[in-house]
């Protein structure tokens, strides 16, 4: 078990470090509007096919279809979509800070609630105790006031967020250990996954060409090969998730992934960009590592 813990926090350490250096770098050359983020996706999952579909070459594995396996990842895409639509808009709305706290607070008690009402999986004393410590983590490093008005209509905004976020998790989590339908392979998942969001995405770009024309998507050479290096990395951490999930229970991993993610996120860009820790993110910080620590030791 515990070698699959180890996969499990290496995949979510990679995962930050790619977010805060190679996704920021794309960020800084191309931007942070739709088509910015339209251009990622589709290389995104570009790669995001390659990646998985070079392993199972490699292995003579052939790629499987199911049903079931299809509509779950066509769920999932559809959501992805429709949670970065809903975060985009909430953030023009509201306080960023609110759309990330209420994002990953959701998300955490929504998909441990799946995993002990519907996985049947169980929550120790120390689970319990560090779940709490995740979540005051959350509240004390992502609780910062980043500006933004009120507007109207963003309750049912941050509803969609904290939903469309669980769906995304919880399926994940369910396809792997799903034991009434058929199922494809993790490689061959991840292919479909990938294969399917290019599909969404290059059908939004289409749009937003119809409407701005060619010069919509003018980006450097420089921002095409920070997407497409983010996205070697997101998409192998990606299969590493989806293997891990078929040993590892939710109620664990969502909140441990958060976690990691959280202490990552607060100290890269200390090393990288010599961002100051305020004292309140230095607190947080240590939450996570006692609930990471009580995770494993739990």
């Amino acid at each position: 078990m515990l070698e699959f813990y180890a996969l499990y926090i290496f995949s979510m350490l990679l995962s930050s470090l790619n977010s805060v250096y190679l996704y920021k770098k794309f960020q800084l050359t191309a931007g942070t509007s739709l088509q910015a983020n339209t251009m990622y996706l589709i290389i995104n999952g570009v790669v995001s096919a390659i990646v998985p579909g070079i392993l199972m070459i490699a292995r003579g594995q052939p790629l499987e279809c199911t049903p079931y396996s299809l509509i779950v990842a066509l769920i999932i895409m559809v959501c992805a979509a429709a949670n970065t639509a809903a975060q985009l808009k909430a953030y023009s709305l509201g306080k960023i800070a609110t759309v990330n706290i209420l994002a990953t607070v959701g998300s955490i008690i929504l998909s441990c609630a799946w995993g002990v009402l519907v996985l049947r999986e169980t929550l120790t004393f120390f689970d319990v105790i560090a779940i709490g410590l995740m979540l005051l983590s959350t509240l004390l490093i992502r609780g910062t006031d980043q500006g933004g008005k009120q507007g109207k209509g963003i309750l049912w905004l941050y509803g969609l967020v904290i939903l469309f976020s669980s769906i995304i998790s919880i399926l994940n989590k369910q396809h792997q250990v799903e034991a009434t339908f058929e199922t494809v392979d993790t490689l061959s998942f991840s292919v479909w996954i990938g294969i399917i969001r290019t599909v969404i995405f290059t059908g939004v770009a289409l749009i937003i060409l119809a409407k701005s024309g060619k010069s919509a998507f003018a980006f450097s050479r420089a921002s095409v090969g920070y997407a497409t290096a983010s996205s070697v990395i997101s998409g192998s951490c990606y299969i590493i998730t989806l293997f891990t999930g078929t040993v590892l229970p939710i109620v664990v991993t969502s909140p441990l992934g958060t976690g990691l993610g959280i202490i990552m996120s607060s100290i890269l860009p200390w090393v990288f960009y010599k961002e100051k820790l305020t004292r309140k993110q230095i607190i947080g910080i240590l939450f996570s590592l006692s609930g990471a620590i009580l995770f494993l030791v739990g």
